[in-house]
C-alpha cells in the first residue's frame, strides 16, 4: 500500500497480488472443508437395500407394469403365511387360534397390503396436502412389505428342520426387528411417489406402524384374533 499525491493511500500492484493470492487459498480451504467424503461401496451397497431408492424410482416410473408383480408379491406373502400357519395382521403375525380357517391367511396378506397402502395414502394427503402417485405407492407398498416375509419363512424351515419346536418367540422379536427396514422401505415408497422429503414420510411410516399396533391391541383385546 502506498500513499498517492493526495495523501490517499492506494492499493500497489503488489498489495493486490497479495490479495487475490489469499482469496484463491481461502476458497480452496472452503471447498476442502466442504467437499463430501467418498462413500464407499460397502455403504452404498447397504444404503441400497435399507432404503430401495433405485428400486422405488423405477416402480414410480414403470408403475403400470409393476402392478403385476406386487400383485405376485401379495399372493405369495398369502400362501408363505399359509404354509408356516401365521396369521397376518398388516405389519405383525400372530399365531393362529384354533378353529380359524388357514385359507383365510392367503387372503389376509393382501388385505394387509391393501390396508397399508390406504393408511399411508391417507396420513401423506391429510397431514402434508399431497395426492396423486397412488399407483406408484401401491406397488411400493407391497415391495415395502418384502422383509416381512422373512418371518414365515423362518418359521416354516424352523418347522421343517425342527418339528415340534416352538417358534412362537419369532412371531414377536422378528416383525419388530424388522420394522425399521420397514419403515426406511415405505419411507423411500412415498418420497418417491408423493414427491416428499424423506423426513416427512418417515413420520408417515412410523403413523402406519402406530395404527398397525393399535389395531393388534384392540383386535386382541376384544378376541378377534
Amino acid at each position: 500500500m502506498a500513499q498517492g499525491p493526495d495523501k490517499k493511500y492506494v492499493l500497489t500492484d503488489q498489495g493486490r497480488s497479495t490479495i487475490d493470492t489469499l482469496s484463491v487459498s481461502e476458497e480452496r480451504i472452503v471447498a476442502g472443508r466442504l467437499a463430501p467424503a467418498r462413500e464407499t461401496r460397502f455403504g452404498a451397497l447397504s444404503k441400497e437395500i435399507l432404503f430401495g431408492r433405485t428400486l422405488f424410482e423405477y416402480l414410480n416410473e414403470e408403475s403400470l407394469r409393476s402392478l403385476p408383480l406386487a400383485i405376485l408379491v401379495a399372493i405369495f406373502g398369502g400362501w408363505v403365511s399359509y404354509q408356516a400357519n401365521l396369521e397376518p395382521l398388516l405389519l405383525f403375525y400372530l399365531s393362529p387360534t384354533s378353529g380359524v380357517g388357514r385359507a383365510w391367511f392367503i387372503l389376509l396378506f393382501p388385505l394387509g397390503w391393501l390396508a397399508t397402502f390406504a393408511v399411508a395414502d391417507i396420513l401423506s394427503t391429510t397431514i402434508f396436502h399431497r395426492k396423486g402417485g397412488d399407483l406408484s405407492l401401491l406397488t411400493g407398498t407391497a415391495f415395502s412389505m418384502l422383509p416381512l416375509l422373512i418371518v414365515p419363512g423362518v418359521s416354516f424351515l424352523a418347522q421343517q428342520f425342527s418339528p415340534g419346536r416352538p417358534v412362537g418367540y419369532l412371531t414377536i422379536l422378528l416383525p419388530v426387528a424388522l420394522q425399521v427396514w420397514i419403515v426406511c422401505l415405505l419411507s423411500t415408497s412415498l418420497s418417491i411417489s408423493k414427491g416428499l422429503k424423506l423426513e416427512k414420510t418417515a413420520l408417515i411410516s412410523l403413523g402406519v406402524v402406530y395404527l398397525n399396533i393399535m389395531t393388534l391391541l384392540t383386535a386382541l383385546q376384544f378376541g378377534l384374533f
